[in-house]
């Protein structure tokens, strides 16, 4: 019979180590809505010391990084409910609820969550010296109590913002004889980054996890249209996209909301009302990389009576690496 240990704020329990016959292959942490966007907004940090690199040699991480950042898009997504799921078959370990779920903006809020950084979450026992941990989930959501044995795709809780969290997400840190590795490519911290090709991994992951991950050097669109007015990054994480304008809105525009850009990246916004030309921009160049950003173009004033196109686009080295198009009618 398992006994219930409290450690380090959590309710762990003893419990017998899950049989595996190979490696286990892991499943993705959450069910993305569909028409929804759940890019990985970070990756494993492989840099032993005080620099930062993701699995590829690239920026998509921060310095100590331990897990892979699977976001949705905003703290309405979280109030609706996204799964999080268990990557592959385990037995429940430890697990911590209660925490509320709010953004951290400020040096307040960081000292309001500080050792309790994960916020709601669990740790899963794979058996083979693999387990996984799950981060930020949504207060009230976690389902099993600690010793529960659970199946790969079985609903652990929901996506939430609770503990050090900037944006909505599920955190997910995969560890193997207690050292943290990154389940794209099976690297762990300390060692070499690979190649920028994806294919070529020898990770730990599913054939449909892999088959969801982009070029890991790409950035990701979240959201693309119309809106009244200016655009801001702080209010489409809470509220998530705009209302688009209408005839008596005191502005129209077009964004892009984008995550993980390269320095040097620009965007082009080129808005037609009825085929032609309303408002036409090109961004200055990013002066560094960027987690997040948010451009956005327009006129102020009542929009006439129409119909607008909006094609927008992130430019690398002169190219169009990425292109969203959006149409509205204003009547």
């Amino acid at each position: 019979m398992s006994r219930p240990l409290r450690l380090a704020g959590l309710m762990l329990a003893l419990t017998p180590v899950w049989p595996v016959s190979a490696e286990p292959l892991f499943g993705l942490p959450l069910v993305c809505p569909t028409g929804s966007e759940c890019p990985i907004q970070q990756f494993v940090d492989l840099d032993p010391g005080s620099g930062a690199r993701d699995p590829w040699c690239g920026t998509k991480t921060y310095d100590g990084h331990k897990g892979t950042d699977f976001r949705v898009l905003s703290m309405q997504d979280v109030a609706r409910g996204v799964d999080v799921v268990a990557m592959a078959d385990g037995v429940v370990k430890a697990t911590r609820d209660g925490m509320a779920d709010r953004l951290v903006l400020t040096d307040e809020d960081r000292q309001a969550v500080s050792s309790r950084e994960c916020g709601n979450g669990l740790i899963l026992d794979h058996g083979g010296g693999y387990e996984t941990q799950y981060c930020h989930m949504r207060a009230g959501s976690l389902r099993l109590e600690t010793g529960t044995t659970v199946r790969k795709g079985d609903v652990l809780g929901l996506v939430g913002a609770s503990g050090m969290a900037q944006f909505p997400h599920v955190h997910v840190t995969l560890r193997r004889n207690g050292k943290v590795i990154d389940p794209y490519t099976g690297l762990q911290q300390g060692q070499a980054c690979a190649v920028h090709d994806a294919a070529g991994a020898s990770g730990l992951l599913d054939a449909d996890a892999m088959a969801a991950f982009t070029a890991p050097d790409q950035p990701a669109v979240l959201s693309a249209g119309f809106a009244a007015g200016a655009v801001n990054g702080n209010q489409l994480v809470e509220t998530g996209p705009p209302k688009p304008p209408g005839i008596r809105s005191q502005a129209l525009v077009g964004y892009i909301w984008a995550i993980n850009l390269a320095k040097g990246d620009s965007f082009s916004l080129r808005i037609e009302k009825d085929g032609q030309v309303f408002s036409k921009q090109t961004t200055q160049p990013l002066d560094r990389s960027k987690a997040v950003y948010v451009a956005y173009a327009g006129k102020k004033g009542s929009p006439a009576a129409g119909h607008y196109r909006l094609e927008t686009a992130i430019i690398r080295q002169g190219e169009k690496i990425l292109a969203r198009s959006v149409e509205l009618d204003v009547e």
